[in-house]
């Protein structure tokens, strides 16, 4: 059986879940009615001066009206982000979980498509426009290229290979920040061909590994793990 090496992005082992699912949504709740109080508390206070000294300087009221404002908006938008972030990240656990049920030896990475990885899926499936969130799942003597489609696993491309010649780095856009993995591998029939991908940060997540300790130990376990004599 392989060993999945425990300091690289992958779905190896499921996340601990926290204790209290509904305490982050509680907490956004509670800030944002403490919002709306100081907003009303404000209001009703300058409404006060207002009656009873129509002279009164009304700057201060209407800074912290505008401050509580913005900070209410900071929150919604905060909010917002977080549910989007959140709704990928259970995508890919979902997607984790449905190839863990057919092959739970495999080792997942979360990753995103490079130009020739569209390109080689396209050649094999034109009916399929890839997304920007896959996952490899990396088995002994070949790898499966998955995306989740409408909830359901979708398996898009198989490379098999008798041996991995080569597992490095490749500036696929050179311009020293796009840097992806290019595995060249040698396939049963005993012709050769290349796969690269980039390597997303977490599952969920959109931000790629750039060049550094962790895009470079991933590199090296592959390359380790992958050479089949």
């Amino acid at each position: 059986m392989l060993r999945r090496p425990d300091r690289v992005p992958r779905f190896g082992r499921a996340r601990r879940r926290d204790r209290h699912p509904m305490s982050q949504a509680r907490r956004l709740l509670v800030l944002r009615w403490i919002i709306v109080g100081v907003w009303a508390a404000l209001l009703t206070a300058r409404i006060i001066v207002v009656s009873t000294t129509p002279d009164a300087d009304l700057t201060f009221f209407g800074i912290a009206e505008v401050a509580v404002i913005g900070v209410g908006l900071l929150v919604i938008a905060g909010a917002v982000l977080r549910g989007w972030s959140l709704r990928r990240r259970h995508e890919d656990e979902a997607l984790a979980l449905a190839i863990r049920r057919i092959d739970p030896t495999v080792w997942l990475v979360p990753a995103a498509p490079t130009p020739e990885l569209r390109a080689s899926v396209e050649s094999v499936r034109p009916d399929v426009a890839l997304g920007h969130r896959v996952t490899w799942a990396f088995g002994a003597t070949e790898a499966s290229l998955w995306e989740l489609e409408e909830r359901r696993a979708t398996r898009l491309l198989v490379i098999r290979w008798s041996r991995m010649v080569h597992v490095g780095l490749e500036d696929v856009h050179g311009d020293g920040r796009s840097w992806a993995i290019a595995m060249h591998y040698v396939r049963p029939d005993d012709t050769t061909a290349v796969a690269t991908f980039f390597v997303r940060a977490a599952p969920g997540s959109r931000r790629m590994l750039g060049r550094g300790p962790r895009l470079e130990r991933l590199v090296a376990d592959l390359a380790r793990e992958r050479i089949v004599a």
